[in-house]
């Protein structure tokens, strides 16, 4: 099955919160940093995402540039 990246950048954080609740995600970081987790939820300025070592981040939205996710081809 093929899969899209779909990138959304800060300023469209907001509107995408609910549908990235429970997905994997990589953020990107401004300093070209990058974390790897499920995302566990989105508070007003606060990006909380958790890794497979069980370890949560608590990212500002002021550190993040995008966060990219893959999704399911229609074709």
């Amino acid at each position: 099955m093929s899969k899209r990246l779909v990138k959304i950048p800060l300023h469209h954080l907001p509107a995408h919160a609910n549908e990235l609740i429970g997905k994997t995600v990589n953020v990107v970081l401004k300093s070209n940093q990058t974390f790897y987790g499920q995302c566990e939820r989105i508070e007003n300025t606060l990006f909380v995402l958790r890794d497979f070592r069980k370890h949560a981040h608590q990212l500002a939205f002021t550190q993040i540039e995008s966060v990219i996710y893959d999704k399911s081809a229609t074709f």
